[in-house]
């Protein structure tokens, strides 16, 4: 079975860019003839539910030929109701503390909203597991002790690694991080989140992903969606040192960047006026035609700020004691290391 997974997409009249992302992933399930759709939670946004998009999530989980399975996230579990109706082709997995649905050579558990802890969960879902099958876990949750890019989002529903191996789930396909498409062994079982379909904050960067597994071939790999993203650079300049700016722009070009914010960061030192560099800065991105431009001093300065300072006096001072062979580098080094240092 081919199967597509994807989380976070936080639906609200607010931001239709994300019911375009949601158009998409269907698109791509048609397109890559899957089997199923996996959501595992926050479909919706806080405060929103099936009945603010009827007219757009009922048709589109309806005559497809792939079936969607979706999950309650700590966002959206009030949108998940007895009489609530998503459409024909998808079903909600609410029944606490879990339930599961048998799919040819693949078993698939979900695991509802809950104020409950998982570790109570280890011994009965680890039952659920079929050892003739391709077991596979949805949740929603933080995935603990592990470091690599889990973003700021906050911790709802702790999980201990070692906790998932006992349970012996094949994969397990997790939503709640929306940072980027991560995945992670753990000794037999494979975690993953697929990060938010579409950017619902700045700290998201980057093109978005959902994941395809084939349980024939075992394969597992992400696929990128063309869909509304964030773009953050950040370019620490030098006196004399331009080309930086220049060189951030020729690599922004070559990024497709119709459904991209981007957003530049400014740091360093500069003889230019600053708002003469944000302007022209902001112009050479426009020219690109992105979505979006934002251009934030986090730290550019005017050299005329800093030659009197006391700092800066009793380094030219020291300067002048030594004969360095290359004394523009040393006071670029200095300048650099100034501009990181908070002086407020």
């Amino acid at each position: 079975m081919k199967i597509i997974h994807t989380a976070d997409v936080h639906l609200s009249k607010d931001y239709p860019e994300r019911l375009d992302a949601l158009e998409e992933i269907v698109e791509m399930c048609e397109d890559e003839k899957a089997d199923l759709l996996l959501i595992s939670g926050d479909l919706f946004d806080r405060n929103t539910g099936p009945d603010d998009f009827e007219t757009d999530i009922r048709p589109l989980f309806s005559d497809n030929s792939f079936h969607t399975l979706v999950i309650p996230g700590n966002h959206d579990e009030s949108a998940f109701r007895e009489e609530s109706y998503f459409g024909s082709d998808i079903e909600q997995l609410t029944d606490t503390p879990f339930e599961s649905r048998k799919y040819q050579d693949l078993r698939i558990t979900g695991v509802p909203y809950t104020e409950e802890g998982f570790a109570e969960l280890v011994e009965p879902l680890s039952e659920e597991v079929d050892d003739d099958r391709v077991d596979l876990l949805m949740i929603h949750c933080t995935l603990t002790g592990v470091q690599g890019g889990f973003g700021e989002e906050s911790e709802y529903l702790p999980v201990k690694p070692e906790e998932l191996v006992k349970t012996g789930f094949d994969y397990v396909f997790s939503g709640h991080i929306h940072s980027r498409a991560t995945r992670k062994d753990l000794g037999g079982t494979v975690f993953t989140y697929p990060g938010s379909p579409v950017s619902i904050s700045s700290s998201e960067t980057g093109k978005r992903h959902v994941w395809i597994l084939d349980t024939e071939t075992e394969s597992l790999e992400t696929r990128e969606l063309d869909t509304f993203h964030h773009i953050e650079r950040i370019i620490e300049l030098m006196p004399d040192e331009d080309e930086r700016i220049e060189d951030t722009v020729r690599e922004l070009e070559t990024k497709d960047l119709e459904k991209a914010s981007v957003t530049v960061e400014l740091h360093g030192f500069t003889d230019r006026k600053i708002g003469e560099i944000q302007d022209d800065l902001k112009k050479m991105l426009e020219d690109l035609d992105p979505r979006e431009v934002v251009i934030e001093n986090r730290g550019l300065e005017s050299m005329a700020s800093v030659v009197d300072s006391d700092i800066y006096v009793e380094f030219r001072e020291k300067m002048s004691e030594r004969d360095l062979a290359k004394p523009d580098k040393v006071e670029k080094k200095f300048l650099r290391a100034l501009s990181r240092y908070d002086r407020g």
